[in-house]
């Protein structure tokens, strides 16, 4: 079951957020927190994965479709995959455009930690129809199903399923609050 931790707010930076006009949530439940982070994944699109192999890190940004808490990345390949196929272990990031010059308070963005499963096309075809068909893609208007894509690529799907999130968005009154699932 998941659960939440929800930062105090800091005696000096209380005022500020006062002067500002920036009332914090108080979440009661996990499930309440989940529907903003449910919102804020939605309205993005790219997600910094960050895998590793031995000593080296690799960062890539990503497309992804969220469903629920499940985060879904469609992919013709690259080096992730080596580097997932020897540790599944990730963590992500989403941020929005933050300029502190305008509104130092709009900065927003999650960190995320968690696990993955790899779907290939062709060696996992009915769990790779299944994860694209939870991403609902629509491309030229049409739901993409596998039969629409080349044979000449082995697509594939990274499933993500998160383990811990941390999200501050003070704006929209969240100020480092952590979800673990």
């Amino acid at each position: 079951m998941a659960k939440i931790r929800q930062a105090p707010i800091p005696a000096h930076i209380q005022p500020a957020l006062d002067r500002s006009g920036i009332t914090i949530k108080k979440y009661r439940s996990a499930t309440s927190f989940e529907k903003d982070l449910r919102k804020f994944f939605k309205r993005n699109e790219v997600l910094h994965l960050c895998t590793q192999k031995k000593n080296a890190v690799r960062s890539t940004p990503v497309g992804y479709r969220p469903k629920g808490m499940t985060l879904y990345v469609f992919s013709e390949g690259g080096g992730k995959f080596a580097n997932l196929k020897e540790n599944n272990n990730v963590s992500f990031s989403i941020a929005e455009p933050y300029k502190a010059a305008e509104d130092f308070w709009n900065y927003k963005g999650i960190q995320g930690w968690g696990s993955t499963r790899v779907h290939s096309r062709k060696e996992h075809p009915s769990q790779f129809k299944k994860a694209l068909d939870a991403m609902n893609l629509v491309v030229n208007g049409k739901k993409l199903r596998a039969e629409h894509l080349s044979d000449h690529y082995n697509h594939k799907i990274i499933v993500i399923t998160p383990s811990k999130i941390k999200y501050t968005n003070p704006r929209e009154g969240v100020y480092s609050v952590t979800w673990y699932g």
